[in-house]
């Protein structure tokens, strides 16, 4: 049914459905897809940069300082996600040391697109497809269970980040995965457990922390 689905929609030379951060099937604004039958398509940053350096210059004087951000720090990173894991792969605190840190000795007041593009050039490395477990699956249903719940309240008010390419906000908020910890058994009554924090443990106790999760 999914494949002849993608055949129909134009994604047919690809393995599973590809979805924007809403879990909308690209293309099909009215129709959802979920776990392992889908991807989501995270949207670049490096595509839309002349639009969101855009959105922040409000006078559109084709420079910004860093003050001039703050409206949208917290949009760029909701929109794209991969910005926050950057800055924690980095060690950087925020958006505003990012910039800081490629304005080099001068630290200049003033930011230029091309500053900006430098800053964020690397950003999209940290791009990465969820897996397709039961756990991913699972939170993606409550989301949209959410969305659709609340879907003529935020018609009226949209609660999601800028448009950066249009006017006004999205009606939601992107899904964004959050990662539990995972088991692999190994075997002879023993499993292996990764837990949020970069927790590891192997061993009997863990076959039993697996079985109290289920339970």
């Amino acid at each position: 049914v999914v494949m002849d689905f993608m055949k129909q929609i134009g994604q047919g030379n690809r393995r599973v459905l590809a979805t924007d951060e809403w879990l909308r099937v690209e293309g099909c604004d009215s129709i959802y897809a979920l776990g392992d039958c889908a991807t989501i398509n995270q949207r670049k940053v490096m595509e839309d940069i002349m639009a969101i350096f855009s959105k922040a210059d409000k006078i559109q004087s084709g420079t910004l300082t860093v003050a001039d951000f703050k409206d949208v720090i917290n949009d760029i990173c909701e929109r794209y996600p991969q910005v926050e894991i950057y800055l924690k792969a980095k060690q950087l605190k925020n958006f505003v040391e990012l910039l800081k840190n490629y304005q080099g000795n001068a630290q200049k007041e003033i930011i230029d697109i091309e500053l900006f593009k430098a800053a964020l050039s690397e950003v999209d490395t940290q791009m990465k497809n969820l897996p397709a477990t039961a756990q991913v699956a699972a939170q993606q249903g409550a989301y949209l269970a959410n969305c659709f719940n609340r879907m003529e309240a935020c018609e009226k008010n949209p609660e999601g980040p800028l448009r950066f390419r249009g006017s006004g906000r999205h009606r939601f908020r992107p899904f964004r995965y959050k990662h539990f910890g995972q088991f692999a058994p190994l075997g002879g009554e023993q499993t292996a457990a990764q837990l949020p924090g970069d927790w590891v443990s192997i061993g009997h106790s863990t076959q039993w922390l697996w079985y109290s999760v289920y339970a």
